[in-house]
C-alpha cells in the first residue's frame, strides 16, 4: 500500500510538472525547441541554465541565512552574502546581455557558456572557504559537496570541449585548495626543509584525505564526461533520424500532394453533379435512419456522401513552422484526401454499374469484382440511393425513368449488387424516396 501510494504521489508530481507553465518557462526543455537546430539547442541550454544559477544564488543566500540563526555571533555570514550579492548581480547581468542577443550570435552563447560555468564553480570555491573557516568547522564539507554541484550543472550544457577545459581547472584549482584550505600547510611548509615536509606529508593523514578527495573528483568528472558522451551520441542519432524523417515526411507530402492533385483537382462538379448530390444525401438520411442508425450516425453519412463536393484538399503548409503541426495538418489532409478518394471510388462504381447494365457487360465477372468494391452497410446506403438518383437523372446514356420503372430495373438488374435486407427496406420505403425526389 505504502509504495502504491509513493508511485502516486511520484506520477501526481511528474505530471504537475510537466504541465506546470511557469516550469516549463524557465526550466522546461520538452517542447518548442528544434533539437536539430544546434544555435537554439545552446540558447534553450543558456536560459535554462542561468535560472538555475539564479535559484542556486538563492539557495547558497539561505544556507548563510541558516547559519547565522544557528550561530548569531557569527556575523560574517551576513557580510559574505551581502559581497556577494554584487557579484551575483553582476554576473547574472552579463549572462542576460549575452544570451539576449541571440541564438544566432553563436559567440555570445558559448561565452554565456563559459561564464556560467566558471562562475558557479568559484562561487562554490568561495562558500566553502568560508565554511570551512567559519567558526561551525564541520559545515566545510557542505561546502565541498557544493563543488560536485557545480560540476553537474557544467555537465547540464552537453559540450565535451567546455568539460574537459573546466575540469583541467577544477583539478588544478581544488589541488590548490586541498593544500591551503583543506589542509593548511603554507605555515608547516616554512618551518620545515623540503625532505622533512614531503616525509611528513606522505606518510600523515593529509596525504591519504587528500588522494582519496582527488580519485573520488577524478572519477565523478569521468562519470560526468561519460554521460555527456553519450547524451551527445544519442542527441546526433536523435538529430539524424528526425532530419530523415523531415525527409521522408516532405517526400511523402510530395508525393501525396501530386497523387491527390492527379485524382481529385481535376474533378469539375457540374451545377447538375451539385443538385443530384443534395438529392442523394437526403435520401441517404432518410435510408439510413429507416435501417436504425442514430441521428448521429446519419449526419456522418450524409457528411460523407457530399464530401467530394464541399471538401477541399490544402497541402499548403509554408505558415506553419512547428514541424508537430506540420505533420498532424498532413495527417488530417492526408486522411480528408483518402476519404474523398474512397467516395469518389463508390461514386464511380455506381457510374460502372449504371453503365454496364444498359451496355449489356454486366457479367457475373463484373458483378464479382464490383461486390467486392466497399461492401459496407453505408456503401451499400449510398449505393441505392445513388443508383435510384441516376435512375430517375438523363444520362449521355440513357433517358430518364419514372418512379415505378425504376423500382422494377433496380429490382431486376441491381438488386444483386446490395445487401438484401437493405435493399428490402428500401424498396418497402420506396414511395418516400419518390416524393424526395419529385419535391426536390
Amino acid at each position: 500500500m505504502a509504495f502504491e501510494k509513493i508511485k502516486r504521489m511520484k506520477t501526481k508530481l511528474k505530471h504537475k510538472l510537466t504541465n506546470n507553465t511557469l516550469y516549463q518557462k524557465y526550466f522546461g526543455f520538452e517542447s518548442g525547441i528544434d533539437i536539430t537546430d544546434d544555435k537554439k539547442v545552446q540558447y534553450r541550454k543558456n536560459v535554462v541554465i542561468k535560472n538555475i544559477i539564479f535559484v542556486s544564488n538563492i539557495i547558497y543566500t539561505i544556507i548563510f541565512f541558516v547559519i547565522s540563526l544557528g550561530n548569531p555571533s557569527d556575523q560574517s555570514n551576513w557580510l559574505l552574502t551581502l559581497l556577494l550579492f554584487p557579484v551575483t548581480f553582476l554576473v547574472n547581468y552579463i549572462l542576460k546581455k549575452l544570451i539576449h542577443k541571440g541564438p544566432d550570435d553563436a559567440l555570445s552563447q558559448t561565452l554565456a557558456m563559459y561564464v556560467g560555468s566558471f562562475y558557479m564553480f568559484l562561487s562554490t570555491i568561495i562558500i566553502y572557504i568560508k565554511l570551512k573557516y567559519g567558526s561551525q568547522a564541520y559545515l566545510g564539507e557542505v561546502g565541498y559537496i557544493l563543488v560536485y554541484y557545480s560540476l553537474l550543472i557544467c555537465a547540464f550544457y552537453q559540450n565535451k570541449t567546455m568539460l574537459k577545459n573546466v575540469f583541467i581547472w577544477v583539478i588544478v584549482l581544488m589541488t590548490i585548495m586541498h593544500f591551503l584550505v583543506t589542509y593548511p600547510m603554507v605555515q608547516e611548509a616554512s618551518s620545515e626543509s623540503i625532505l622533512d615536509f614531503l616525509k611528513n606529508f606522505f606518510t600523515g593523514e593529509p596525504f591519504r584525505d587528500i588522494l582519496i578527495r582527488t580519485i573520488l573528483l577524478l572519477m565523478f568528472m569521468l562519470v560526468l564526461y561519460i554521460y555527456v558522451s553519450m547524451s551527445n551520441y544519442m542527441q546526433d542519432e536523435r538529430k539524424k533520424e528526425l532530419q530523415k524523417r523531415r525527409k521522408v515526411q516532405d517526400d511523402y507530402t510530395n508525393v501525396v500532394t501530386q497523387i491527390f492533385d492527379v485524382t481529385l483537382t481535376n474533378q469539375k462538379v457540374t451545377d447538375e453533379e451539385k443538385k443530384e448530390t443534395e438529392i442523394l444525401a437526403i435520401m441517404v438520411k432518410k435510408l439510413a435512419s429507416l435501417y436504425s442508425y442514430s441521428p448521429e450516425r446519419c449526419e456522418e453519412l450524409v457528411e460523407y456522401t457530399r464530401l467530394h463536393i464541399d471538401k477541399k484538399l490544402d497541402f499548403s503548409f509554408q505558415n506553419i513552422d512547428s514541424d508537430e503541426e506540420k505533420f498532424m495538418a498532413i495527417q488530417s489532409q492526408t486522411n480528408l484526401g483518402s476519404k474523398m478518394i474512397s467516395r469518389l471510388q463508390l461514386k464511380r462504381k455506381a457510374e460502372d454499374i449504371l453503365r454496364a447494365t444498359f451496355e449489356g457487360s454486366d457479367t457475373d465477372e463484373f458483378v464479382k469484382h464490383e461486390r467486392e468494391i466497399q461492401n459496407t452497410e453505408e456503401a451499400n446506403i449510398i449505393l441505392i440511393c445513388d443508383l435510384y438518383v441516376s435512375m430517375r437523372s438523363v444520362k449521355p446514356f440513357k433517358k430518364a425513368y419514372n418512379h415505378k420503372n425504376t423500382i422494377a430495373y433496380m429490382e431486376k438488374s441491381f438488386k444483386v449488387y446490395f445487401d438484401p435486407f437493405i435493399f428490402d427496406r428500401f424498396n418497402r420505403y420506396s414511395n418516400d424516396f419518390e416524393k424526395i425526389f419529385d419535391e426536390m
